[in-house]
């Protein structure tokens, strides 16, 4: 088939999947610091097949040109933006990876939200795009336990091993798939993103109380450092106490006072800007 692929570094593998069993025409991808995943290695793959990489928002004239030139599939995994679907092309096929077992888990933050819930199980849904975000035909779907030892980052990793093996799946009886896959069953609610004091970090905390933070969040986690916001990329706690609020050691790491000991952070800015 000949694809046009919307996503990041998250699902890197079905990218991989699409690659090498088929064409790929463009790559729609975005950046966001916030996400432990960034784009970096699916853009710098793509162009090392010469695969056009965009960083603005597809248009529904877009979607119909890549039509009209043979596009028979458009795929999106882990992509931040609606894909506004055409109105008249009804032989329109997309497809769309969700980090939950929809209809329960619709978000954009499926996994931090299911973490925070301490929900025993999530998994993963192909489903088919649809107008309203989330609310697809189910055309595969497979579940898994959150166990204690597993972070927000080794539920998206068993997303993605998971996800390649669903879309594997569903290349092999594409056509069958399509025409028998089921609507979602009952309503649930949409998920919100987790409340700005549920990700942010503070010198009440305890050594605990931010390792079950960061298991949640990871990279979503923020923190106020000299007057300035940050998201932290890593962290580490201490027993030592530190005679003042934060430290600053080098351009991106800190040493941060907690009631019962220290972090050690490195961070990033936070920032808007998208590199090309």
């Amino acid at each position: 088939m000949n694809i046009v692929y919307f996503g990041s570094d998250v699902f890197l593998s079905c990218f991989e999947y699409f690659v090498c069993h088929h064409t790929v025409l463009a790559l729609y991808t975005y950046h966001n610091d916030e996400d432990y995943f960034t784009e970096y290695a699916i853009t710098r793959r793509a162009r090392a097949l010469g695969i056009p990489v965009h960083y603005e928002s597809i248009t529904p004239a877009d979607i119909e040109d890549f039509f009209h030139s043979g596009c028979e599939l458009f795929f999106s995994a882990e992509y931040n933006r609606i894909i506004e679907l055409p109105q008249n092309l009804p032989q329109f096929r997309g497809v769309n990876v969700h980090s939950s077992c929809l209809p329960q888990g619709r978000s954009y933050y499926p996994i931090e939200c299911a973490m925070e819930r301490e929900l025993p199980r999530t998994g993963v849904t192909l489903h088919t795009l649809a107008p309203k975000v989330d609310s697809g035909r189910i055309l595969a779907q497979r579940s898994f336990p959150i166990t204690a030892e597993m972070d927000s980052v080794d539920v998206y990793l068993t997303c993605a091993q998971n996800a390649r093996a669903l879309l594997e799946e569903l290349m092999r009886d594409f056509d069958r798939m399509w025409a028998t896959a089921p609507y979602q069953g009952e309503k649930r609610p949409y998920w919100r993103r987790p409340a700005a004091e549920r990700l942010t970090l503070s010198h009440a905390m305890s050594c605990e109380e931010v390792r079950a933070l960061w298991r949640r969040f990871n990279s979503l986690t923020q923190v106020e450092l000299a007057g300035k916001w940050y998201y932290v990329t890593a962290l580490m706690t201490g027993t030592a106490a530190l005679s003042v609020p934060e430290q600053h050691i080098a351009p991106d790491r800190w040493l941060y006072r907690l009631s019962d000991g220290h972090l050690r952070l490195n961070t990033c800015p936070i920032s808007k800007e998208e590199p090309q």
